[in-house]
């Protein structure tokens, strides 16, 4: 996308929030590793990238936004011919689409630093 979308750091907390919830919704599950492994790989995908919330900033956004893809693709395979019972499936399904849908409206480009931003015009040093 262009300069328009969602800020990364909103992109990265709502994948938190999803890796959170798909580890904690697993624990009830009857097969709960496909489901675990996947939560653990997008919380591992959004605590290693470069952006506002990360916890090491290892990879670029560019890398992310791929990982991103391939997690929603495993989501999607792995509801397919996994032995899940049908809350596991439906909630990979939908972790696949929320995540596609995340993805898809978030804004990758990071910001310039302060000094190359168009300075803000001071109006009491302007009277």
């Amino acid at each position: 996308m262009a300069a328009q979308g969602r800020g990364f750091w909103l992109h990265q907390l709502v994948e938190y929030g999803i890796a959170g919830g798909l580890i904690m919704m697993s624990a009830q599950s009857q097969s709960p590793a496909v489901p675990i492994a996947l939560g653990i790989a997008l919380l591992v995908n959004a605590a290693v990238a470069d952006g506002g919330v990360s916890a090491f900033k290892w990879v670029s956004r560019r890398v992310h936004r791929y990982i991103d893809w391939l997690i929603i693709i495993m989501c999607f395979v792995s509801a397919a011919i996994a032995d899940l019972d049908s809350i596991g499936r439906l909630a990979l399904i939908a972790l696949g689409l929320v995540e596609a849908i995340i993805v898809l409206g978030t804004n990758f480009a990071k910001k310039p630093p302060r000094e190359q931003r168009t300075p803000r015009l001071n109006l009491r040093r302007h009277r």
